[in-house]
């Protein structure tokens, strides 16, 4: 496949990174020569310099053999008219990213039709359906739903004392039969990254993530000696689009929300839309605010503004208090190894969130997708299709690559079930898979006619 991303900026060069690991044919179209340059540098990818509303432009990018354009710069409306000329040169598939608020409502609309994108992606609105998730599975530090939100995949380090450390995972497995309500798909130890076989043993510390039921979601975070509580005091740090988003919802839910927001318009407006919320001006980086407003005393605080140094602060001073779970947004990944110095709880990047909206959409047959902040491996849903070479097959006798482990099967009207070796796979089944971005054409081999 043909893709070109319309510039390089933490969304753009993430999906260049993952569909160029995929095998496809990837360009990059990006104005600054500078980023172009390093993006070229770091990966495996073409790089045009220029602007994409330029049609020459995205001639050089090869717009005539194009199967996708995703334009994903900051700027929307080089997003909108990259598409639409996208689309006027026979491009199948135009991804935008829109941020206007407006743009994304009602009144923008017929702009947004008469630009014909097939997908709009709302980094916002993402970010923050991701922090409602954790929110509502406290205790684990990334949450991402599959099979419509009937699975999930938590991650999680094992804590000291977990029943689980010192035992290896065919253990663990034994103690379960005949029907498993977990497994383990990744595993991370000392930075590296595997899927993990039978006779893996987990460790404390080790950070691992783990496919189960919504309903088991609070039994495995139980093993992994994760706590967990319900969210009843929260502090958000932000009042932009993510944050007061996350205070509107957390609100509605019951909780007794704090929104602290720098800028005093913005303050008296969120005061205005959120009247359930407490709206405090003030510098997040101020600390005597932050004490004054009882932040070591909140069960979950989450930083969303758009400073990440002052994200990472505000949740290491809430941290501190060995009370709140703590989330940061962070922008640049360049201060991730800050998040667990500091013992901040979990971290959540836009790139992430919109890139997995981006990939659903460029494999058609895959309903859902997590990409992780530090790890290649992945985890897909794919639909599996009559006359397939996986179709009527056991898992064992499918001799994939060891990159690629079955997490479960999701059949229509039935809950998704753990995957084991003696499962025979259907046409019409879902299947979650972790697998790293190189199997997945191996993986669609399997899986397709």
């Amino acid at each position: 496949m043909h893709v070109i991303i319309v510039g390089a900026g933490e969304v753009g060069r993430y999906l260049a990174q993952r569909l160029g690991a995929e095998g496809n044919d990837v360009v990059v179209v990006e104005q600054n020569a500078a980023i172009a340059a390093a993006i070229g540098d770091e990966l495996d990818v073409q790089v045009v310099i220029g602007s994409a509303t330029v049609p020459s432009t995205l001639r050089s990018a090869g717009i005539d053999k194009a199967d996708l354009l995703a334009g994903v710069t900051q700027n929307d409306e080089v997003n909108l008219v990259a598409s639409l000329l996208a689309k006027e040169a026979g491009v199948a598939q135009t991804v935008v990213r829109i941020q206007t608020e407006e743009l994304r409502g009602p009144a923008g609309k017929p702009l947004l039709d008469a630009m014909r994108a097939d997908l709009i992606i709302d980094p916002d609105a993402d970010t923050a359906d991701e922090i409602m998730e954790l929110a509502h599975v406290s205790g684990a530090d990334e949450v991402y739903p599959m099979s419509d939100g009937d699975l999930l995949v938590i991650g999680a380090v094992i804590a000291e004392g977990s029943p689980l450390a010192g035992s290896t995972l065919s253990e663990i497995g034994a103690l379960y039969e005949p029907d498993w309500r977990f497994l383990f798909g990744a595993l991370t130890r000392h930075g590296e990254t595997v899927i993990p076989r039978g006779d893996q043993r987990l460790e404390a510390g080790d950070h691992v993530r783990v496919l189960t039921s919504r309903s088991a979601r609070r039994e495995i975070l139980e093993l992994l000696g994760a706590a967990h509580r319900r969210a009843k005091r929260v502090m958000v740090l932000g009042g932009g689009a993510v944050g007061s988003r996350v205070a509107e919802r957390l609100t509605a839910e019951g909780a007794e929300v704090v929104l602290i927001e720098r800028d005093a318009e913005r303050a008296r407006v969120l005061s205005e839309r959120l009247p359930r919320v407490t709206i405090v001006n003030g510098d997040i980086e101020d600390v005597d605010l932050l004490t004054e407003e009882s932040i070591t005393r909140m069960d979950l605080v989450i930083a969303a503004t758009g400073d990440d140094a002052a994200n990472v602060l505000a949740c290491a001073v809430a941290a501190a208090g060995n009370t709140a779970f703590t989330v940061a947004v962070l922008h640049r990944l360049a201060l991730l190894p800050l998040v667990r110095q500091f013992g901040i709880d979990a971290a959540l990047s836009p790139r992430t969130a919109s890139a997995n909206a981006v990939l659903r959409h460029v494999r058609g047959g895959t309903a859902s997708v997590a990409t992780f902040l530090e790890s290649d491996i992945e985890v897909d849903e794919f639909l599996l299709e009559a006359g397939a070479p996986a179709d009527g097959v056991r898992v064992a006798d499918l001799h994939l690559p060891h990159s690629i482990v079955l997490g479960a099967v999701i059949r229509p009207g039935s809950p998704g079930k753990i995957v084991r070796g003696n499962t025979t796979l259907h046409a019409g089944d879902n299947v979650v898979v972790f697998a790293r971005p190189d199997s997945i054409p191996a993986l669609r081999r399997a899986f397709s006619p």
